[in-house]
């Protein structure tokens, strides 16, 4: 009985390894942004295409190694009907997480921009909701069972400017637009697939080596097929954030296109990033005490939005903090947006 869980801190020790092999390789694989649109459509079909080849290599090994195999095979079919049952009851649960309600009349003005937006890119419009959190923030979801959501804190609503709002608006019905729930939650499976099953194989394999099984196989291909798919799945997972990182540029641009102008969505994200960076660690007691005026006041009064925009497109970011994010630093968001308008001649301010 000693044997049994080894496995699992041996698919950590892989995860870990294959995670700083990745880490290390971060500077040269994050180096630089999507340029145009062109760049951001090749980028997206050249990383989800990826994800997909990973992972049909991978099961297609496991198969040559160990044969086709029917209690694989349905595990990994329950693994995916999980992820799809957890997508459908996911709006439900969120709802009640972050107490999100109906807007109410006082943004009858937002919910009439959200209209004309969403009628602007060919869409039903979303239910406007708004979550009673005050850590600043905005997200879209839902999925044809539930209806699609795109709510926003009350922390972003006393933050932000109308104008800001509505590109943030326009950011979210991107992601709703674009489908990208949907798209990230497919990739997601293979990953999580990989992973159960290379936990599984691991276990199986130091439990035979032990004496515990009388598998004909030798235990040792159980740990090599267990290794790859766990290694794999890492490599994948990378994959699957890096693919909904390019989806956050695609909804930067959706927005930026449907109001005629980048400025509005980089003054929203330079406040964001000044709301977090100046409170971060203390959203959970302190951001509550703020009022209204100091959350707006948050950005230097000694320096306009655009200043503070203008200096973020400056600074450098993080390839490590960036491999492990869902989001790509919004400095290079910023600078995407720059390269966006020139490419298609949007006005910038």
């Amino acid at each position: 009985m000693l044997w049994w869980g080894v496995g699992w801190l041996l698919a950590g020790l892989l995860a870990a390894g294959v995670t700083a092999a990745l880490a290390a390789a971060a500077p040269r694989l994050l180096a630089g942004h999507p340029r145009s649109l062109a760049s951001l459509h090749a980028s997206m079909a050249l990383t989800a295409a990826s994800i997909v080849l990973v992972g049909a290599a991978t099961f297609w090994l496991v198969v040559t190694m160990l044969g086709y195999s029917v209690d694989l095979l349905a595990l990994a079919a329950v693994i995916a009907v999980a992820g799809l049952v957890q997508w459908l009851v996911s709006p439900w649960v969120i709802n009640a997480m972050y107490r999100a309600r109906p807007a109410g009349p006082e943004l009858s003005w937002l919910k009439a921009e959200l209209e004309r937006l969403a009628r602007s890119a060919g869409m039903r419009p979303p239910r406007l909701l708004v979550a009673e959190v005050e850590a600043p923030n905005a997200f879209a979801y839902g999925n044809p069972l539930t209806g699609y959501y795109v709510a926003v804190t009350r922390g972003l609503l006393r933050l932000m400017p109308r104008e800001e709002l509505v590109a943030v608006i326009g950011h979210e019905l991107g992601h709703i637009r674009h489908r990208d729930v949907q798209y990230i939650l497919a990739l997601s499976l293979l990953p999580s697939i990989g992973y159960f099953l290379g936990r599984l194989m691991l276990e199986l394999g130091l439990w035979g080596a032990a004496g515990g099984s009388g598998r004909e196989r030798s235990p040792l291909l159980y740990v090599a097929v267990g290794a790859l798919l766990v290694a794999a799945s890492v490599v994948m997972h990378f994959l699957v954030r890096h693919f909904n990182r390019l989806r956050e540029y695609y909804a930067d641009a959706h927005s930026a296109i449907l109001l005629g102008s980048p400025r509005p969505l980089q003054r929203a994200l330079a406040r964001l990033h000044e709301a977090y960076r100046k409170g971060a660690g203390r959203y959970a007691e302190e951001l509550r005490r703020l009022s209204a005026a100091e959350m707006l006041l948050i950005v230097s009064p000694l320096a306009s939005i655009d200043d503070v925009v203008e200096a973020l497109k400056r600074e450098r970011t993080s390839p490590l903090e960036e491999l492990f994010s869902t989001h790509p630093p919004i400095p290079k968001r910023l600078r995407f947006l720059d390269a966006l308008a020139s490419a298609i001649n949007l006005p910038r301010r």
